[in-house]
């Protein structure tokens, strides 16, 4: 079982997450239907839409102060308040509240499972991978475990183990085209000669239901990127929040391509444009912010080793020294 230390060691989760959009020219091509020099596409953001949400909380918050709750009772007020502040992107919030419901209640999978997702996303990969084993220790079944577990493995590198969470969380649900998208962006390190065959063999199981499966159809070049536009706009509202959650998805999904590609500022200016409709709790928010503080710290790595190694080449011989 996980060690509670960990868990309770409260960090607030990356705050102060800023950041200018410089779009303009970033992304070329065919992505230019969703970014070009005067128009940018996103969804459209509503003052009120948490409004539900946040009285929600102070009802919560109401109850934890002033009940006479049982342990159980409490547990769960303080999980569904952490659950609340999670879909508001107030993840420090969310964090404290999830590891004081598993204080009261230590044999709650769903806690774990967030606990585990919250220390994956701070790079603290063997910790998150106790939390995800706890869960399935809890309930082998927990389905999004194995998912979460495949990302953890994902992004230490160790593809083969990925694969093999990714690919019973797909067995699953074999028409959730998001299960053969992350299916497809491991294979393409575990196995890349054969990644695509297996996305295109996937491909025919999807459901339309499932935004996703354009975005499947876009990776196999059966529809360009203006026709997943199109289909954007029929397929919900665009004025409504789902507009949000399908744009959110597909910058992020176009963002790993670029990445995989080599073409990381582009990549970049994707990811940004996921996190911009601020669905905070949509796995592609929460990873696009992810990427996008991996890409930051390569970039400043990057910068220092060619920063060092015109220290080293200007630096007069010792020998040179001696000689004068």
């Amino acid at each position: 079982m996980i060690q509670l230390k960990k868990l309770f060691n409260f960090v607030v989760f990356l705050p102060g997450l800023f950041f200018a959009f410089a779009l303009s020219g970033c992304v070329n091509g065919a992505d230019d239907v969703f970014v070009s020099k005067n128009k940018i596409i996103l969804g459209e953001q509503y003052p009120n839409v948490h409004f539900d949400q946040e009285v929600m909380i102070v009802r919560i918050s109401q109850m934890l102060i002033i009940g006479q709750l049982s342990k159980n009772e409490r547990a769960d007020l303080y999980f569904e308040r952490g659950v609340l502040y999670d879909s508001l992107g107030l993840w420090g919030l969310a964090r404290y509240d999830f590891t004081q419901a598993l204080a009261l209640q230590p044999r709650s999978p769903a806690i774990y499972n967030y606990l585990g997702l919250y220390l994956l996303l701070d790079e603290d990969y063997d910790s998150a991978l106790e939390a995800f084993n706890a869960v399935l220790e809890l309930d082998p079944n927990y389905d999004y475990t194995y998912l979460n577990r495949g990302l953890d493995f994902y992004y230490m590198e160790r593809y083969n183990l990925a694969q093999q969470d990714l690919l019973k969380f797909y067995e699953a649900k074999k028409d959730d085209p998001y299960r053969a998208l992350w299916l497809y962006i491991n294979e393409l390190k575990f196995k890349p000669n054969e990644a695509t065959q297996n996305l295109a063999r996937r491909a025919k199981d999807l459901s339309t239901e499932y935004w996703g499966t354009y975005i499947v159809q876009y990776y196999l070049n059966e529809i360009s990127v203006k026709d997943l536009l199109d289909k954007a706009k029929v397929f919900v509202d665009p004025q409504s929040s789902q507009y949000a959650e399908i744009l959110t998805e597909t910058y992020f999904y176009l963002a790993k391509q670029k990445l995989n590609a080599g073409h990381a500022e582009e990549a970049e200016t994707l990811f940004k444009l996921a996190m911009a409709n601020q669905v905070y709790n949509f796995v592609e928010y929460r990873f696009a912010l992810f990427e996008l503080a991996k890409l930051k710290t390569n970039s400043e790595q990057t910068e220092q080793a060619v920063v060092q190694r015109v220290k080293t080449t200007q630096a007069p011989n010792s020998k040179e020294l001696d000689a004068e």
